[in-house]
């Protein structure tokens, strides 16, 4: 039951902690949502369904979904707040990606985490990272991606 809990609670509160880090960065001024509410409130539901929940001009907020076989990735225009909502495998961070030998993009030199579900990780800009699902399963996560600006 607590995890159960955890796992519904904890991505509206990561949410509602970008915005605050983003409102004290700009001065206090948050971007116009692309909803008119005053807030958002995304239920249980809509967080193990892939899709986009919001876009809020320097950030957005979605649920992906990865399935075996999905490519290593890094950013360089913004930086990831990662939650994971479902599914079972691994996560590889850091490193740097490469052609592996069959001549697929992998990542040499990462760190390895078991993929469990609430655990939260900020993913900064340029550090590759990639979502490996366990054979006939689907990773689900909450991603909020959040604008930064190059120097």
């Amino acid at each position: 039951m607590q995890t159960d809990l955890t796992a519904r609670v904890v991505p509206v509160l990561i949410a509602a902690a970008a915005v605050l880090s983003v409102s004290a960065l700009t001065g206090g001024r948050v971007p116009a949502a692309s909803s008119a509410a005053a807030y958002d409130l995304w239920t249980a539901d809509q967080l193990v369904k892939p899709g986009n929940l919001g876009n809020y001009g320097n950030h957005t907020a979605s649920i992906q979904r990865r399935q075996p076989g999905a490519p290593p990735e890094s950013h360089t225009g913004f930086s990831h707040i990662l939650m994971f909502t479902g599914g079972e495998g691994s996560f590889i961070v850091g490193g740097e990606i490469v052609d592996g030998p069959d001549g697929k993009k992998v990542i040499r030199g990462g760190d390895t985490h078991q993929v469990k579900i609430g655990e939260v990780y900020h993913i900064p800009i340029n550090v590759p990272h990639q979502v490996v699902p366990s054979a006939g399963t689907i990773v689900t996560y909450f991603a909020s991606n959040i604008n930064v600006e190059r120097p």
